[in-house]
Parts: C-alpha cells; sequence; structure tokens
C-alpha cells in the first residue's frame, strides 16, 4: 500500500526507498515478507532500498541491517542499499560501523549534522570555529564530509542565509582532509558519549 501511494504521488522522481527509523524492537529485520517486498519493489521499480536509524544502537542495527537478504532475490543481493544515519561532532559512536557499510558499497546519508542545533551553542565547537575564522554550522558539516566514509549530508536548511553559509563546509572539510591531526584534535574534544548525547536530545523541546 505505501509503496503505491508512494509511486501515485511522486513517480519517476523516486530513487530511493527508506524504511524509517529502524530498531530491533521493531521487528524490520527480521520481517522475511516485508524483505521480498522491498526487493520485488527494487527489481519492478528500479528503486534502492535504504533505511534510517536512530539512538545508541545505530551502529549495531547498521550492522545487523547489512547483513539482511530477501530470500525471492535471484541475484542474492543484500537487501539495504543506503542508510540513513545520526552522526556529528557530538555523537561520533556510529564512525566504525558506516565505514564498514561504505566500504561494502553503501550509501551513507547522515541527518543531524547540526545535532538538532547544539552544536550551533557548543562551547567547544565555537572555540574551534573561532581559530578556522568559520561559522560553527560551516566546522561541523565540515568535520562530517571530511569522515572517510563518502557521506551526503542533509544540512537543515530553512533559509538562504542558512543554505550560503552551509556551503562553505566544503572549504572546512578540504582544510581539516589536509590536516588529520587537527581533525582528529576537534573530533575528541567535541564529542559526548553516545548515552548521554541521545538522554540530552530526549529532553529537547519540540516545535
Amino acid at each position: 500500500k505505501q509503496v503505491q501511494e508512494s509511486s501515485d504521488h511522486l513517480g519517476e522522481y523516486i530513487d530511493l526507498y527508506q524504511i524509517h527509523s529502524a530498531t530491533f524492537d521493531s521487528g524490520i529485520l527480521e520481517d522475511s515478507r516485508a524483505h521480498q517486498a522491498l526487493a520485488t519493489c527494487r527489481k519492478e521499480r528500479g528503486w534502492k532500498i535504504g533505511l534510517s536509524v536512530s539512538g545508541v544502537q545505530q551502529d549495531e542495527i547498521l550492522r545487523s541491517a547489512r547483513k539482511v537478504q530477501a530470500s525471492n532475490d535471484e541475484e542474492g543481493k543484500l537487501l539495504f542499499d543506503s542508510v540513513q544515519c545520526t552522526f556529528n561532532l557530538l555523537e561520533q559512536r556510529p564512525a566504525a560501523a558506516l565505514r564498514e557499510a561504505s566500504a561494502a558499497g553503501m550509501d551513507i546519508i547522515i541527518k543531524e549534522g547540526l545535532a538538532n542545533g547544539r552544536v550551533l551553542r557548543h562551547p567547544r565547537v565555537l572555540e574551534y570555529a573561532d581559530k578556522l575564522e568559520c561559522q560553527p554550522d560551516q566546522l561541523a558539516l565540515g568535520y562530517i564530509l571530511a569522515q572517510d566514509f563518502a557521506p551526503r549530508v542533509l544540512s537543515g536548511a530553512v533559509s538562504v542565509d542558512h543554505l550560503a553559509s552551509n556551503l562553505k563546509a566544503l572549504q572546512i572539510a578540504n582544510q581539516l582532509q589536509s590536516d588529520p591531526a587537527l581533525m582528529e584534535e576537534i573530533g575528541q574534544a567535541c564529542k559526548m558519549e553516545s548515552e548521554e548525547y541521545w538522554s540530552e536530545r530526549a529532553a529537547l523541546s519540540w516545535n
């Protein structure tokens, strides 16, 4: 039903069909009927299949998802072509799992690159942004773009000014890639424990 609704509304503009917020509790990683339906969707419509992950167990969920294979896929391909994951200066736990996924050929999409705005007022982020003579959003997004898992980053920009500032992150990414020691220093100075990160996120007020 949802596949058909998506096709009716968006049709030729769809090239990636994602499961939203996959978790161990949801059962989607063990649901063979869902896997078969998604594999059929990919074969008949040419859409790539992805999933988004959230929470402390993002890395474990991603590793489990990379093992999923639909029984009706005659080519024996793994089901998921793409993952959308939270990774930023504060939440860095998924880095190793994202590298593994990228090396295996998965497309990496990063969400919450600004940690729902928290990086914009984080003391260490502000300190390093000042040293690099850039804005905190540019440092935060540049740090992600500089990662070796070849991410595409959702900026979350809501105005032309936001977008213009975000685009300058490419310059910061190049600067960090040319100075791995500085990149490592910034990452170590800014990161939080994953449990603390998600606990703070859960307490945020949402519009």
